[in-house]
């Protein structure tokens, strides 16, 4: 069977596979229907992720069944099961295992002070006097009239990653332990396993008691005498810190990814993830040395791309594709969608996944869908992309569509002819002890460089040294890494190169191979001086900085394969406009894609290549030939080009269309609008969800002292903690009811554990009975109809707060890294409660608009009668503000004619939801995920009245938030986001600022404008 007859279902090898959140109890119930409900959605597999609030102990005997359970579920259903190998992340210390074996495997990282020395001499690796040239290595016996001290800090809490040794034992604890429970049994149905982060010092300089060993054997010195220059600017600086970087990153690749990749590899499985820091060059060098050097022993290397925005820098997808490229690997994954908040929308993990796509990532993996959203874990990096959300239904029509696209972009071999030298040993050199601000020009300029090319559709691969050095080659005038072959190659502006790549292109130049250089030139091969690279420079071509003169240089060796002019003829160049070329089974394809806002009426789309013209609609899977126009260089066509929208365009060469089965093409000539209608202000509410009102504040009081003010009850699980030792509680929050009491209506109170918890409400006793749960499996129903009087409500939640003294360690020792933070699980965590039922929710202060779709009020609120109608606009302040779900609004269209040829719905604005769903009279017309927000409703109107029904789905976000952040609406969220001091994911706040406020901040839900239909 032909890829494009698997187009309309796709096999499960592209299908996505996220990251499943085991973050509580493990039940071998709800992991079945958890995987059920993924395989409804069309997901392909999924990654078993240990996280932060597992009670589940990690790699136990609970743990396997629940590994074994997944693995024959996943079998059953003919999905892919995957492993994660880590309790948390970053990957490598085995839930703490490799790091209790000792300080040898233990973290360890650089550090010096000056005389008088302050710190413990037992660390110490070498004392130093100022010299004429620097700093000189002292002997044991001149140690008492040292200037400088060199020592090396250890972080308990992580693995030194440079020593093959701790990185074997992790291999053994984790893997090893995996392959014994499940290899013989089902080595060919696990897929393989994730490794997460993995980094050898993050903006700090690493140490290993293998290093000095490695480095002398490497460069036949001693390390000792060159630490000095890796802090300072003195004599030598660029050779000793080009040596080191260069030892400690082959050490880290060798020891970690090696390892790893062989090892899976060995048992036919795949080794995938992703490094840490691989945005830029600044924060490469001292996280991983060089990202793509370690990309080579992936079987499926990977990156990660967290928030609810693309970036105008293609590097990080880009990096992941060349090496895939470069070495025939065929999957290339992305960890996504991470921090994007809870409302982000199809549309946006739409835009975000499609620009890493074109950029050469080919398999999607979720971040990251929670077993459950109890505690804390409803601030995990939100969303939770998985059965809490309202939208859920719809998923599988993202999935469906990412995995054609998939397919297509794995299986076809893409095109680039341009190599564009990755500069990452030039930032080595300028990297001066902590100090990367060196190094920011030259990351500049990469980037600038690779966005040209990009804007000009110049389709360009990037060349790391590191496997240039292992799989280069020169033939027949092209430069050649593993299995791709280029005709140009540019050297960026650098300070050094390698002396492998500096005597490949040198044989590159002699063979007429084109290079291209940009000032400031290298000068240094291997960090050293070198009068050699004049020659080599002299003979490349140094156009100047701009896009114009870097096409012309390139003009005459390689050209574009295609190019976009817009209305008035002009070529669009812009960084969220990109192409990538692929040839697949006799076609050729032209992937197109539109990331950003603008929309792009008939755009000339000329491809530089003769043959037949079709598309292929990725949302369908069908395949449609389209209008094209013959041209001297190849066929021009012409699409409208909607924001966030992609075309695959598929071109077979002449005498093969030929013989495939070629359909006429219906070619319409232009009607002009008779009438438009727009549908009225005023909607009915057909049909609507539980409406829900989130209690984010209370009272508070301790042992039956004093009540507390009200206050936020994100603050009280941290003010409790703070008493160190198990105490009772009391929390009384209230509600305000102006709506019938004595009218017969759901009404609940939603809260976590209620077996745990004794409830009042209004004095009397509630039940801890749960009804069922809502939203997700730890929001437990307790239902309280009857119970309700007008006026203020209030209940009282006695229980006992009670956290182990080993989770108050596990605190502390989050505090000190990262990694025990990442798991951190608590017994009593204190969270909002949710009133559910049908009622409306109004504020007793004004709604006023803000930034991002963001609709902000003081409160407080009033729980009203449900609204039987609405208007065109936010429902937020019409009685919805906390609203998470679907809601069907109609109304009647009368239409006086029956003559209309064609007839097309239009919302005049995208909607505000995350899903929307178009019915006429009764009969479903179509979903819309993403632009357009369009549809040809011609067969369904009819003369007379004419029922018009709007399904709409929103998201989790103003149910859960953030709603207090002084920003308002985030696009990147994280934990913090829900406190009141910054975190990483606020690193433009003063670390002072208290990022809490009073006010509530909601999104927009709804129809922003009345939408219209259109008859010609």
């Amino acid at each position: 069977m032909s890829i494009w007859d698997q187009l309309q279902n796709p096999p499960v090898q592209y299908r996505s596979v996220p990251l499943w959140s085991w973050n509580d109890k493990l039940e071998t119930e709800e992991l079945e229907r958890q995987i059920e409900e993924m395989h409804k959605a069309g997901i392909g597999g999924f990654f078993m992720h240990a996280r932060g609030g597992l009670l589940t102990p990690y790699m136990g005997k609970e743990w396997m069944s629940a590994v074994r359970t997944c693995i024959e579920k996943s079998k059953e259903l003919g999905m892919t099961p995957w492993l994660y190998d880590e309790n948390g992340w970053p990957s490598g210390f085995a839930d703490g295992k490799v790091p209790a074996l000792g300080i040898a495997y233990q973290q360890k990282r650089l550090a010096y002070e000056q005389a008088p020395f302050q710190n413990p001499a037992e660390r110490t690796i070498g004392f130093y006097a100022k010299s004429e040239h620097g700093y000189r290595l002292l002997s044991a016996a001149d140690e008492s009239g040292a200037d400088l001290r060199f020592f090396y800090e250890v972080n308990p809490y992580y693995i030194d990653t440079l020593s093959v040794e701790t990185v074997r034992a992790f291999i053994e604890t984790t893997y090893e332990a995996y392959w014994e429970r499940f290899g013989e049994e089902f080595g060919d149905d696990l897929k393989g396993v994730f490794t997460d982060e993995p980094q050898f010092a993050r903006g700090h300089l690493p140490w290993s008691f293998d290093l000095e060993h490695a480095f002398e054997s490497r460069y036949g010195y001693d390390l000792k005498e060159a630490l000095p220059a890796l802090f300072m600017n003195v004599e030598g600086a660029s050779k000793a810190r080009y040596d080191y970087w260069e030892c400690v990153t082959a050490m880290f690749t060798q020891s970690y990814a090696k390892q790893i990749g062989d090892w899976c590899d060995s048992k036919g499985w795949s080794a995938t993830g992703h490094v840490v820091d691989e945005q830029v060059l600044m924060q490469q060098v001292t996280s991983v040395g060089d990202p793509m050097a370690f990309y080579e022993y992936l079987q499926i290397p990977g990156c990660d791309w967290l928030g609810r925005f693309i970036s105008e820098e293609p590097i990080v997808p880009k990096q992941v594709g060349s090496v895939a490229h470069q070495l025939g690997k065929k999957m290339t994954i992305t960890e996504s969608f991470g921090c994007s908040g809870w409302n982000v929308s199809f549309e946006d993990l739409k835009r975000i996944g499609e620009w890493q796509f074109v950029h050469g990532i080919n398999l999607m993996c979720q971040h990251l869908q929670g077993y459950t959203l109890r505690g804390l874990r409803k601030r995990d990096y939100p969303p939770s992309l998985f059965y809490q959300q309202p939208w859920w239904e719809d998923y599988k029509a993202f999935n469906d569509y990412f995995a054609r696209l998939s397919m297509l972009l794995s299986e076809g071999t893409r095109q680039p002819e341009v190599l564009l030298l990755h500069p990452i040993r030039s930032a080595w050199v300028h990297q001066c002890g902590e100090d990367s601000s060196g190094i920011e020009p030259y990351h500049q300029a990469f980037s600038q460089l690779s966005r040209l090319m990009c804007q000009t559709f110049v389709e360009h691969d990037y060349g790391s040294e590191s496997i240039i050095e292992r799989h280069g080659s020169v033939s027949n005038s092209t430069f050649i890494i593993g299995e791709a072959a280029y005709r140009v190659v540019i050297i960026p502006p650098s300070t050094t190169l390698n002396r492998v790549t500096v005597d490949l292109l040198k044989q590159f130049v002699l063979q007429g191979g084109s290079l291209v250089a940009f000032a400031p030139f290298p000068t240094l091969i291997n960090g050293q001086l070198d009068k050699e690279l004049d020659q080599l420079v002299e003979s490349a071509l140094k156009p100047e900085w701009k896009s114009s003169a870097l096409l012309n240089a390139l003009s005459s060796t390689v050209s574009p394969s295609s190019r976009m002019l817009d209305h008035a003829g002009e070529a669009i160049t812009e960084d969220t406009m990109n192409v990538q070329t692929l040839a697949l089974d006799g076609a050729m394809m032209y992937y197109f894609v539109n990331s950003g806002k603008e929309r792009y009426e008939s755009v000339q789309v000329e491809l530089f290549r003769k043959g037949k013209v079709s598309l292929i609609d990725l949302e369908t899977g069908g395949v449609t030939p389209i209008e094209q126009e013959d041209t001297d260089r190849g066929v021009r066509i012409r699409l409208t080009i909607h924001p966030g929208q992609s075309y695959v365009v598929k071109i077979v060469p002449e005498e093969a269309a030929q013989s495939e089965e070629m359909f006429d093409i219906h070619r319409t000539t232009s009607r002009q609008p008779e009438s438009k209608i727009f549908l009225d202000h005023t909607w009915k509410i057909s049909k609507s969800e539980e409406n829900s009102l989130t209690l984010d504040t209370c009272r508070l009081r301790v042992e039956g002292g004093a009540w507390s003010e009200p206050q936020p009850v994100v603050f009280i699980q941290e003010l409790l903690l703070a008493f160190g030792r198990p105490v009772h509680i009391e929390l009384e929050f209230e509600f305000q009811v102006a709506f019938d009491v004595d009218l017969s209506r759901e009404l609940y109170v939603v809260l976590e554990k209620p077996e745990d918890i004794k409830i009042e409400l209004n004095g009397r006793q509630v039940e801890s009975i749960s009804a069922g749960w809502w939203r997700d499996i730890s929001f437990q129903k307790v239902d309280i109809r009857g119970m309700i009087v007008p006026g203020a409500n209030r209940i009282r939640l006695k229980s006992y707060f009670y956290n182990s003294s080993k989770t108050y360690e596990a605190i502390e020792h989050a505090r000190q890294f990262e990694s025990e933070g990442n798991k951190l699980t608590f017994e009593t965590e204190i969270e909002n409660i949710y009133i559910i039922g049908s009622f409306g929710v109004e504020s007793s202060s004004p709604y006023l608009n803000g930034e991002r779709h963001a609709v902000h009020t003081m409160g407080p609120f009033v729980l009203m009668e449900l609204p039987v109608s609405v208007h065109t606009g936010d429902l937020v302040s019409q009685g919805f503000p906390f609203y998470s779900g679907k809601m069907h609004l109609q109304q009647k269209v009368y239409v006086d004619r029956n003559d209309w040829l064609e007839a097309k719905w239009s919302f005049s604005t995208p909607p505000d939801t995350i899903v929307s769903r178009l019915y006429i009279n009764g009969q479903e017309v179509r979903t819309f995920l993403w632009e357009p927000y369009e549809a040809d409703i011609t067969s369904f109107l009819r003369k007379g009245d004419n029922l018009i029904e709007v399904e709409m789905a929103n998201s989790c976000r103003n149910l859960l938030g953030p709603h207090h952040h002084i920003k308002g609406e985030l696009y990147k969220v994280g934990p913090d986001s829900f406190t009141d001091k910054p975190g990483w994911t606020d690193k433009n706040i003063d670390k002072n600022t208290c990022i809490y406020t009073d006010r509530y901040t909601f999104v927009r839900f709804g129809l922003d404008v009345s939408p219209y239909i259109e008859m010609k």
